[in-house]
């Protein structure tokens, strides 16, 4: 896919994050997969020796206890990645004592307390939240991440006003929406923000009209809705 091509040149950290709403979607935990997976106790030890820059857990529920541990011998991690999180949101703030901390994927419910915390990870390049339950007012706090260049999540409570801060952010190149209830209204806020190299609408409320106002903004911009390019849209191109 296309967006997964751009992202690369940013670095190896960004490759395969948007590779679509459908395959983001959870899947039911596989066997063998989850007997393959390194446990959290297992990564985080190779993080505390220095040979492991990432820890992924899809098959696990990490819990307060153990989130806690990043607390000890982890500031080298670049790359966490965790499907299913049982932790208090005061309990995110760990997050922000990891100093080379660039990507970050939750599958778990992210809300306004959680985002808050996450707002302080001032190294984060990539934040991936398909289950967020974040507003707008909270959504205004990732402006503080000077090197935020993607930024994908779901959210049925950010609307227009929200695309009206996100046209702010400072770094961002990447965006992905999936389910947040914007309108054409939203897509003008970024009619001027050149910056942004391409946008991901996935089950969003933008028309055909809206879109090619904003690709008419934007020629160069790379634009999906639904997974699909608008027939109009001088880039559409096979996937």
């Amino acid at each position: 896919m296309n967006i997964a091509r751009a992202i690369s040149v940013t670095g190896a950290m960004l490759i395969g994050i948007v590779a679509g709403c459908d395959a983001e979607r959870s899947k039911p935990a596989n066997a063998d997969a989850k007997a393959s997976e390194a446990s959290w106790s297992e990564q985080l030890a190779e993080v505390q020796a220095g040979t492991r820059t990432e820890v992924r857990v899809l098959h696990s529920v990490i819990t307060d206890a153990d989130f806690m541990r990043l607390t000890a011998g982890c500031e080298s991690l670049e790359v966490l990645n965790i499907e299913t999180l049982q932790v208090n949101s005061a309990e995110f703030a760990v997050l922000a004592k990891l100093p080379h901390l660039r990507q970050l994927r939750l599958g778990s419910p992210v809300g306004d307390a959680e985002l808050h915390e996450i707002a302080s990870i001032t190294s984060l390049r990539v934040l991936n939240l398909p289950n967020g339950e974040f507003t707008d007012v909270a959504i205004k706090e990732l402006a503080r991440l000077p090197q935020l260049e993607l930024l994908r999540f779901r959210s049925p409570h950010v609307t227009d006003r929200g695309l009206e801060t996100i046209a702010m952010f400072p770094a961002l190149r990447f965006l992905h929406l999936i389910e947040v209830p914007i309108t054409d209204e939203g897509l003008m806020y970024l009619e001027g923000y050149d910056q942004l190299e391409s946008l991901y609408l996935d089950g969003c409320g933008c028309t055909d009209d809206g879109i090619l106002r904003l690709l008419k903004a934007l020629p160069t911009l790379h634009l999906h809705r639904d997974q699909l390019h608008l027939d109009e849209d001088s880039h559409a191109h096979p996937h």
